[in-house]
């Protein structure tokens, strides 16, 4: 009885290593959830003009929506210096084609970093021929503003390249910004 019950579990465990070929040969699934990492690159003019980078971590649903979690890093002419975190969902229309337009929508905040330059007078301090003293004094200053872009473009393959609207308040001069962007960019 042993030998018969041996020679069974032989036969189903060959029978097992044989189907496991068959098995990896069936047809994968589509993956509905994937990893993605985006990257762009470009300029924004409005009443602060500069310069800007993104990096958004995120997930693909079918292929066709993105939402993820994104930093930059940005020089412009208002605070010199921003770093964005926000959250990003872009939406794809797939078209059955190479040229993919998209939607893309970001919202959260920034944290800017610039210096106030100015001189400061004192008239207590003369200098040897009695004139008053002038220095000149730079003060880093930091603080936290809103960040959200509203864009639209088009994707081919893994580039990309959007052109829309970008709304930020500056903390240095304390008001509402808005004007256009461009980017280009690549999708890992």
């Amino acid at each position: 009885m042993k030998r018969n019950s041996l020679k069974c579990l032989a036969v189903l465990f060959i029978a097992f290593l044989c189907g496991l070929g068959t098995l990896s040969a069936q047809e994968q699934q589509e993956k509905k959830i994937a990893y993605n990492f985006i990257n762009e690159y470009g300029f924004f003019v409005g009443k602060n003009a500069g310069m800007t980078g993104v990096f958004i971590n995120g997930i693909s649903i079918k292929g066709t929506d993105n939402i993820g979690i994104g930093v930059g890093y940005g020089l412009n002419s208002g605070t010199f210096q921003e770093i964005p975190l926000f959250l990003n969902y872009r939406h794809y229309f797939d078209r059955g084609r190479k040229l993919k337009p998209l939607i893309n929508i970001a919202a959260g905040v920034g944290f800017h970093f610039w210096t106030n330059e100015y001189d400061y007078f004192d008239p207590n301090n003369l200098d040897p021929w009695g004139n008053p003293t002038y220095y000149y004094v730079e003060e880093n200053k930091h603080g936290i503003g809103l960040y959200s872009t509203i864009a639209g473009g088009f994707r081919v393959k893994a580039f990309s390249f959007t052109g829309g609207f970008f709304f930020r308040t500056f903390p240095n001069v304390k008001e509402f910004s808005g004007g256009i962007e461009a980017k280009v960019g690549y999708t890992f």
